[in-house]
């Protein structure tokens, strides 16, 4: 089912209508060998009867496509914003490893608690029977206790189990700062340590011919702080502070990456995806967003909104936005007709745009349906 909105619109400037029209053909005209492929195929076949058409102009064309935007590749690797920690358990990473099919075997523990140290690498773990707000607090002040002093900031998901009357008690009693990354990433530090702390316990497991870890937790947590970190060439325990200074007048005198896109410009968001997906499944949202700020840097990092002008959180790289043509006039699809009602003579839907939230949701005109 799809509809027509109506409302100001905007549009991209590439070519002349009748150019756009020629490669807006050459890319939906299943009988021409350049459809669906490629804006490289789309400009070679175009360019045979216009042959001063540049590539950017051809992009341009094609952004006004939903079927070349949502299905744009995009990259899950790619330089981000370094994590500088400013001393010495001054900034920490957390998360939860599940391991509740081990539980059994493990006097009932749930879950680990991880924390690493954005600065020495030094892991800490901690065995939780469940992920309640006062356990997991209690786990960190274990920690806070063995570390000998408390971080300025901790980086978490935003699950529960760090957002919760009890540990913000604790964070607030410490004066911690405590921050959930936006984008998929998140706390690629915890992360990665997670992935080791894993793997060696499941080679543990295999050579014990059991599934009875919790006693070789402690040791398994020591190898690691006492192995070479290759992220810092060395080995966590033997970290001090000013072995790695920040280099903040070097960048400072590096210029700043290219800037793709422009305060105003309209963009989509790169999809939740692992990097496994299929490349043929929709990679972009459909929801249509507003770049609204541009921090130049190494790398460059874009504020955007969303068409109402509501902010969304976080920063976001030039790999997940992709430019896109926004029409509020245009043709749209609907996810619901959620109500009707006639008001005088005119009879009205309230829908859902497919893609777009609830605060979305809009009564239109019946007559703007076109398509039952």
């Amino acid at each position: 089912m799809v509809a027509s909105a109506s409302s100001s619109s905007s549009s991209s400037s590439s070519s002349s209508p009748s150019i756009k029209r020629e490669i807006h053909r050459a890319w939906t005209d299943t009988a021409l060998p350049c459809a669906f492929t490629s804006v490289a195929n789309v400009h070679r076949h175009v360019r045979q009867t216009h042959p001063s058409l540049r590539y950017e102009q051809v992009e341009s064309a094609l952004e006004d496509l939903e079927s070349f935007t949502l299905h744009r590749p995009n990259r899950k690797r790619f330089p981000r914003a370094r994590t500088q920690a400013a001393g010495v358990y001054t900034d920490l990473q957390a998360d939860l490893v599940d391991m509740a099919k081990y539980r059994r075997k493990n006097d009932e523990i749930t879950f680990l608690l991880t924390v690493i140290d954005c600065y020495t690498r030094v892991l800490f773990v901690k065995p939780l029977t469940s992920k309640s707000g006062a356990v997991v607090a209690a786990a960190f002040e274990q920690i806070f206790t063995e570390m000998g002093t408390t971080p300025t900031i901790i980086f978490t998901d935003d699950g529960k189990e760090f957002y919760n009357s009890v540990c913000r008690k604790l964070f607030d009693e410490h004066h911690i700062k405590h921050v959930s990354p936006k984008n998929d990433v998140k706390c690629g530090m915890v992360e990665r340590a997670n992935r080791t702390l894993k793997t060696r316990l499941a080679k543990y497991m295999t050579h014990a011919y059991g599934h009875r870890y919790i006693d070789e937790l402690p040791h398994v947590v020591h190898a690691i702080n006492h192995s070479v970190n290759r992220g810092i060439g060395k080995r966590p325990v033997d970290v001090r502070l000013g072995d790695f200074p920040i280099p903040l007048p070097e960048n400072a005198r590096r210029p700043s990456f290219k800037i793709k896109f422009a305060v105003g410009d309209h963009v989509r968001l790169a999809s939740k995806r692992g990097f496994f997906d299929k490349g043929y499944e929709q990679g972009w949202t459909t929801e249509v967003f507003v770049i609204s700020e541009v921090s130049p840097g190494r790398p460059v990092t874009y504020n955007v909104v969303d068409t109402n002008g509501e902010a969304v959180q976080g920063i976001f790289y030039s790999q997940e936005l992709t430019k896109c043509t926004y029409n509020a006039t245009g043709t749209y699809r609907i996810e619901q007709v959620l109500a009707r009602r006639t008001r005088g003579r005119r009879k009205e839907c309230l829908v859902r745009w497919e893609g777009y939230g609830p605060e979305f949701d809009s009564w239109i005109p019946e007559s703007s349906v076109l398509q039952l």
